[in-house]
């Protein structure tokens, strides 16, 4: 009898452990279906961010068909178009590589946070030494330069400034928007211990 009961006890240890297993093995496939939805909107944040840059490339060069400023702005616009480019390719590159569903919750820590340093170096380093040095030009461009007769350079230079202060706007939303999708990646993964 007593070792029927106990018989009996070692199956339901045995079901109940079983049972916490599937418990822990669909809340881990939760985990990483959610990790790789918000993955999703650090991919569109680079998608926009190419779409801005083919924007300008095709946008600029027009610009000065039209004489609304110099051949050199023009080239050096394209330039630091293509600089950022290439860098949007190289910090995206390890998230994009990063398989959520298979990766150890580690790496992919790892990865967001290198992801997160990197995109917050760029808003706070990179972007005011080729943005501020570009507006100036910009404004000397197509204020003193090429604006019409008898108008007020200051007042050209309104459209520029309003034209960069939304720009940098729409630009600081899509740069939290991915900073943070990193960091709930990194925030679930620190939750769940693993």
């Amino acid at each position: 009898m007593e070792e029927k009961n106990f018989e009996e006890m070692r199956n339901q240890f045995a079901i109940l452990k079983e049972q916490l297993q599937k418990q822990e093995i669909v809340s881990d496939r939760l985990l990483r279906e959610t990790m790789k939805t918000r993955s999703n909107t650090i991919s569109y944040t680079k998608r926009v961010g190419i779409g801005a840059a083919i924007f300008s490339l095709i946008i600029y060069p027009y610009c000065y068909y039209t004489h609304m400023w110099s051949l050199s702005f023009t080239i050096v616009t394209c330039l630091m178009m293509l600089f950022c480019v290439a860098a949007t390719f190289y910090i995206h590159r390890p998230v994009e590589k990063l398989n959520f569903m298979t990766d150890d919750f580690a790496t992919v820590a790892r990865v967001m946070a290198k992801f997160k340093k990197q995109y917050d170096d760029w808003l706070h380093y990179m972007a005011p030494i080729l943005i501020i040095p570009w507006l100036a030009w910009a404004c000397y461009e197509f204020a003193w330069q090429y604006a019409p007769e008898g108008i007020n350079p200051w007042f050209m230079c309104l459209p520029i400034i309003v034209g960069a202060a939304i720009g940098g706007l729409v630009g600081y939303l899509f740069h939290r928007k991915a900073v943070n999708a990193a960091q709930n990646i990194i925030d679930e993964i620190e939750e769940t211990g693993k």
